[in-house]
């Protein structure tokens, strides 16, 4: 059985934010591992830091805390939270999304 979708249930402000994160994370999670399956030299502590946090984490942190908004039944202090994680894992691939870009042509 399909889980029922909770999207109407869901104030303005957080099913802005779950599409923000559903489109935003989607492509940013594709470019990530689009991206990093690519062999690649080895890179110093700083430059890994910066892939783990902003790439890794940004993408599909958002996708994922954008799925469990519109599909979990949580109390209104969860979604707040997951709606707060969508929005900065969405802000936090935008920064990175244009190198992504520039990376693949």
């Amino acid at each position: 059985m399909l889980p029922r979708s909770r999207w109407l249930e869901l104030r303005p402000l957080l099913k802005a934010s779950s599409i923000v994160g559903l489109t935003v994370g989607g492509i940013g999670s594709w470019k990530t591992f689009s991206i990093l399956s690519l062999t690649v030299p080895p890179i110093p502590w700083a430059l890994l830091v910066f892939l783990v946090m902003f790439l890794l984490l940004g993408g599909p942190l958002a996708f994922v805390s954008s799925l469990c908004l519109v599909f979990l039944k949580l109390s209104d202090e969860q979604n707040d939270i997951l709606g707060f994680l969508s929005l900065i894992g969405s802000v936090s691939i935008l920064v990175v999304l244009p190198f992504f870009a520039l990376a693949s042509t």
